[in-house]
């Protein structure tokens, strides 16, 4: 009568290890993808603007 303790231990937990480990796999897929394109022009604009102004407060005069 392993089916009671197994529905208790699963209780919290409806995905199995297998299920798990198959979705962790398509993620790190998919962001390796994502991490893996270039950073638009757009957004280095955007971020070369903030460090001119995070740089202008750090030296106040």
């Amino acid at each position: 009568m392993d089916i009671v303790p197994q529905a208790k231990a699963n209780a919290g937990n409806p995905l199995d290890n297998d299920m798990q480990a198959h979705i962790g796999r398509q993620l790190r897929a998919m962001y390796d993808t994502v991490v893996n394109q270039p950073v638009p022009d757009r957004f280095l604009e955007l971020l070369n603007q903030l460090d001119a102004k995070t740089g202008d407060e750090k030296e106040p005069e």
